[in-house]
């Protein structure tokens, strides 16, 4: 009697602990927490609360002095699936669910996730920060790096508009003829009417150098937009007066598939050579006979590495500018990089041509001026577009550094909140109905054994949610089902040994000699059978980890923590409260730990044991 109270007591505490790790919410101890805001604090699987369930696939890294592919390592695998978790735990976007599938790929499951945008993002963006030295207005010597030399120039003459030029002009002036109306007579564009221009005829190869000369100043989409200046050329001219002046691409055209391009002259080149507007005789006199000319090509803006880059930040996070609470990225470099960022602040510190450009995944951030030397190791990153949310994601990108290899999304799957919580609802309503009919069941047909029947499961379905939240284990559908699957065997269990007792019974056995030999020829067949089960889940799970699919991983997982305490429950719950209640009155009536209709037990004399039979 007393190790039947001690072994009472035990399955109480245990009870005890189990619905108060449940009903705590969230529950923490220490260091340890556990739960959230979702029923009884159970981590929910995508089918349940929604979200998004993501595989990525790491790509070999290609070896830049061999042009050898470098193969993924378990080593890279675990750097990446921590640095993702440590991503994703620290922007709040939720508790994801992480694994290593097979050996290049990742499962990311976020349930519940709103901004799918921004989570891709935190995990897939590489966070490469860099640093270079901008220099705007950068003078390059075409004659003197070889690119347009003397020898590739034929002839530079003043000359009136060209007529293919006139003709272009006069076409693209013609307004489009109306139905019904009767078209005007077009007044076509005379060279009298406009200013005359400078040609320059190169040889066939220094036409073809000079075309790509002109491309490389024509205007790009950033210069468009004012955002880096404009690329130029600078010509010198010596003939009859010396002339200076910069064009861009667009204002130099080409006539036809000759090798003669036309440069405008400078607006005021008239008033201020000739004292009056520019004609072709004044151009004439200005260009000379013998003219030569030189060019100079501006490039808008030069960006050159100076050696610093994300790898020599020490630390990055994010704040509010004090000035105008603009939200920024603040960095700390180390040792190496205060040294460089010195040097350089130092050297083009309040020169209105060099900037500091600053890049992420080769998107430029800002390109801010130096006022001052910054040799403190510290400095600000700000962006045309940062947002709070923003600059704490860049922050958290740069704080956890590069990703070991380059990933690839390969499948991605979504699930409508909705959905997910039309689903808890059935599978709460399902377990709830089912829990009931077999209680119900079980006290009607079994009686006395089948009310302890039911008090085990209930001490059953209480550890098992416990232990998926302790663990945790992300309950899914296929979860649930395995969940109500491992009921149904533990109900199994202990239908074996009630009928082995009732066949003691009806043999004259005890009720306690009944018990004891009831449970110990049912638990052979319940022990195979539960390990046959295991080994099934255990070859489940196996290849459902290497092949991806988490919805049998997820069930076998599920049966074999149902199957492990469904035995705990059915052989030493039940016998025990079995045990207890042998040692009180109801042993006297033993039709009640029959199924009802057992009319065929010994007679028994009141006070007279029943007969032993070995």
């Amino acid at each position: 009697m007393r190790r039947n109270a001690k072994s009472l007591i035990f399955v109480t505490i245990l009870v005890a602990v189990a619905l108060a790790a449940l009903l705590f919410n969230p529950l923490k101890i220490g260091g340890f927490e556990r739960g959230g805001d979702t029923l009884l604090g159970l981590s929910l699987g995508l089918d349940l609360q929604g979200g998004s369930h993501l595989v990525y696939e790491a790509q070999p890294v290609v070896d830049a002095t061999t042009g050898e592919k470098q193969l993924v390592t378990e080593e890279d695998m675990a750097s990446l699936l921590r640095l993702i978790e440590e991503r994703v735990n620290a922007s709040g976007l939720g508790e994801p669910s992480i694994q290593v599938l097979g050996s290049d790929r990742l499962l990311i499951q976020l349930p519940g996730v709103e901004d799918l945008a921004r989570a891709k993002s935190l995990i897939g963006e590489t966070a490469r920060l860099e640093f270079k030295h901008r220099k705007v207005n950068v003078p390059q010597d075409l004659e003197a790096d070889g690119i347009i030399v003397a020898e590739d120039i034929v002839n530079i003459s003043a000359e009136p508009m060209p007529q293919e030029i006139l003709d272009q002009i006069g076409n693209s002036s013609q307004p489009t003829p109306e139905p019904g109306v009767e078209p005007v007579e077009p007044v076509l564009p005379v060279a009298e009417d406009y200013p005359p221009v400078i040609i320059v005829e190169f040889t066939p190869e220094g036409a073809q150098k000079f075309a790509e000369v002109r491309a490389s100043v024509g205007l790009t989409p950033p210069q468009l937009a004012g955002e880096v200046p404009p690329s130029a050329l600078e010509l010198s001219i010596e003939g009859g007066q010396s002339l200076k002046y910069q064009v861009i691409g667009p204002v130099v055209q080409r006539l036809g598939d000759s090798n003669r391009f036309i440069f405008p002259f400078p607006p005021d080149v008239g008033e201020r050579v000739e004292g009056k507007p520019l004609d072709i005789a004044s151009a004439q006199a200005i260009v000379g006979d013998q003219a030569t000319v030189s060019f100079v090509r501006l490039q808008g803006s030069v960006d050159e590495d100076f050696g610093l880059s994300g790898d020599n930040l020490a630390r990055a996070y994010p704040s509010l500018h004090s000035g105008s609470d603009q939200p920024i990225i603040n960095i700390e470099f180390d040792e190496e990089g205060t040294k460089l960022f010195g040097l350089l602040t130092t050297e083009i510190a309040g020169s209105p041509t060099d900037f500091i450009a600053i890049f992420l995944d080769d998107r430029e951030l800002i390109a801010p001026t130096v006022t001052q030397p910054i040799t403190s190791g510290t400095a600000i990153i700000q962006g045309r577009d940062f947002t709070i949310e923003r600059t704490r994601d860049i922050a958290l990108q740069l704080e956890g550094g590069r990703l070991p290899v380059p990933i690839l999304l390969v499948q991605e799957r979504d699930v409508d909140a909705i959905l997910g919580a039309d689903s808890l609802a059935d599978s709460v309503v399902a377990g709830a109905v089912g829990l009931a009919l077999v209680f119900l069941f079980m006290t009607l047909y079994y009686r006395v054994p089948g009310v302890i029947a039911s008090i085990a499961l209930v001490t059953y379905s209480v550890l098992v949610f416990a232990v998926f939240k302790i663990m945790p284990v992300t309950l899914t559908l296929s979860g649930v089902a395995a969940t109500i699957l491992s009921i149904g065997m533990a109900v199994d269990a202990n239908v074996l040994i009630f009928e082995r007792m009732k066949d003691e019974l009806r043999n004259g056995r005890t009720l306690n000699s009944a018990i004891n030999i009831g449970f110990n020829r049912a638990w052979p067949a319940i022990r195979d059978s539960n390990v046959s089960t295991l080994i099934t889940c255990g070859i489940l799970f196996y290849f459902s980890n290497q092949l991806g699919t988490t919805i049998v991983q997820g069930f076998a997982a599920a049966l074999a923590i149902g199957v492990l305490i469904s035995m705990f429950s059915a052989i030493f719950v039940s016998r025990t409260i079995l045990r207890v209640i042998a040692s009180t009155g109801l042993s006297s009536h033993l039709r009640m730990f029959v199924p009802s209709g057992g009319s065929d037990l010994p007679q028994q004399r009141s006070g007279s044991p029943a007969v032993q039979r070995s």
